[in-house]
């Protein structure tokens, strides 16, 4: 038990349902504030093989420091813009200086440690310095790689969103990926968590083939006869049956879920 909550991470999602949002309009709607495959950071190998940090993670990254960004350099930009970033900061427990702690560190002196009272005047000199020079650091170091890994637990979930994101994906390649041959355990644990041991389709019950190393059929939501790729947000889990039907040529998935209650 204590390795599973070693592996576990504590979501704080005060920013992260509304990054979600934006995310799967921009998904959708097709407004795309840069091409997925423009941000990704290692394509080549992202679209062979599945990779932990997928194209969704590369865009959910650009699209929040794209907004973050914002909170430093908008247009008729002013010191109270960044007033929103703190918020996210304490939410998030990161530590940094308040613009008061970052003017009496300005001013200490290195031998006795004494440093100035800080005036109005002060703060008035220096919040433009604190905001463009050091605040702005703290923020785009900590805040996307707290951020992106609770957007895409979210969005990862919702397989029609990845239907979309990876047809996008196939328009802007044009062209065919080679069929990965091997699929890593941990990408089988995470879609067998993520369709709670179900098949994507019909909702058979797989856990027993699971329990019994059984292999599980992955299949690509975009086939790759349709320029899909290899990323684990284009895969899902079938049974053998609904594999079976599906061809080369179908673009099929759904977001059927068992409720609570």
């Amino acid at each position: 038990m204590s390795q599973i909550l070693q592996k576990c991470h504590v979501f704080n999602f005060s920013e992260s349902y509304s990054y979600a949002d934006k995310v799967r309009k921009a998904i959708f709607e097709d407004d795309f504030l840069a091409d997925p495959i423009e941000v990704a950071s290692d394509l080549d190998n992202q679209i062979l093989k599945p990779q932990k940090w997928s194209l969704l993670h590369d865009y959910i990254d650009y699209v929040v420091r794209d907004d973050l960004n914002f909170y430093f350099r908008g247009g008729g930009w002013d010191y109270e813009d960044v007033n929103p970033v703190f918020f996210m900061l304490d939410a998030h427990s990161v530590e940094y200086l308040t613009l008061e702690q970052y003017i009496e560190e300005h001013f200490r002196d290195d031998e006795t440690g004494e440093t100035i009272v800080v005036t109005e005047e002060h703060t008035e000199e220096y919040k433009y310095e604190y905001a463009l020079d050091y605040l702005e650091d703290i923020v785009l170091d900590n805040l996307p790689s707290m951020i992106v890994p609770e957007v895409f637990t979210l969005l990862f979930s919702d397989r029609e969103a990845m239907k979309a994101f990876n047809l996008k994906i196939a328009d802007i390649l044009g062209s065919r990926s080679p069929r990965c041959t091997y699929w890593p355990k941990w990408l089988e644990r995470a879609l067998f968590c993520r369709e709670k041991g179900l098949c994507a389709l019909c909702k058979a019950d797989l856990t027993s083939l699971h329990h019994v190393n059984g292999k599980l059929a992955i299949d690509h939501i975009v086939p790759i006869a349709l320029n899909g790729v290899n990323d684990p947000t284009n895969l899902q889990i079938l049974c053998e049956a609904c594999n079976g039907k599906k061809s080369g040529k179908d673009v099929v998935t759904s977001n059927a879920l068992p409720v609570f209650w």
